[in-house]
């Protein structure tokens, strides 16, 4: 494929996901939770779906400028400190929701969102720092290019506060699989930790593997993206015969609940 067919596809797989994130919050936003402390937990994790949709969109977005050749560089700088604000808040909605339930209480709301705070303004630093001088075009994403990007243990750090707490926070999640009897609770524990990890651990093997410039690893990486939202949808909405067959309940069978 082109660069213009390979980004035009990135750009409507990236409009039609951010659709899928969208449709989860709205379908999970109607859980009912009788709780305050655990209503505000299950909000913040609709927060997530719904940042998370707000961020892929304005990928699209930008990607779809980069196939119509519009790439003016202060559009985009702005769209990136906007993107990066959003991926905070999403971000601190699912960390603070899977410490949440792995805790039962709220103590940690605050202080993830004085983490989160500083956080974007060290992505704020980063890019500033390192100086945006164009706009790319490549086969798959329209990006920023910078005149010296920085490297080295800030760069590392970044990376690491993106991705790392999410997958200790799901593994911390996945160990309540051994600790829970009913089977409804099981099945969630199981479906969204592990959806979370390889979601989360996914673009540290592409780092360290050098992946992010193959065309599979360019599909494979948006499909994984699609089917841990997917899988989580599942683990709150099963399907019938999954139901029927093991006994696991949805939301719509669910009493309001903490």
């Amino acid at each position: 494929m082109t660069i213009q067919s390979t980004l035009l596809f990135s750009t409507l797989f990236a409009l039609v996901s951010a659709g899928v994130y969208c449709y989860v919050a709205w379908r999970l936003s109607k859980r009912v939770v009788s709780s305050s402390e655990a209503r505000i937990a299950w909000q913040s994790f609709t927060i997530w779906w719904y940042g998370l949709a707000a961020t892929t969109l304005t990928r699209g977005f930008l990607n779809m400028l980069g196939v119509f050749g519009l790439t003016s560089l202060s559009l985009f700088v702005t769209a990136t400190y906007i993107n990066m604000l959003a991926i905070c808040i999403a971000l601190w909605g699912l960390l603070y929701y899977l410490i949440y339930l792995f805790t039962g209480n709220s103590r940690s709301r605050v202080p993830l969102a004085i983490f989160y705070i500083i956080y974007y303004f060290m992505l704020v630093y980063y890019i500033t720092t390192s100086i945006p001088s164009d706009v790319s075009v490549s086969r798959w994403n329209t990006t920023l290019t910078y005149r010296a990007p920085l490297t080295g243990p800030f760069f590392v750090m970044v990376v690491v506060l993106l991705l790392l707490p999410q997958i200790i926070g799901g593994l911390a999640y996945f160990t309540l699989y051994f600790r829970v009897a009913e089977v409804t609770q099981k099945y969630r524990v199981l479906l969204v930790s592990w959806s979370i990890i390889i979601w989360f651990l996914s673009p540290l093997f592409a780092l360290a593997g050098g992946l992010a410039q193959h065309d599979w690893w360019q599909l494979v990486s948006r499909c994984i993206g699609l089917a841990a939202a997917l899988t989580i949808l599942m683990a709150y909405l099963p399907p019938r015969w999954l139901k029927q067959r093991y006994g696991i309940l949805s939301l719509s069978d669910e009493n309001p609940q903490g």
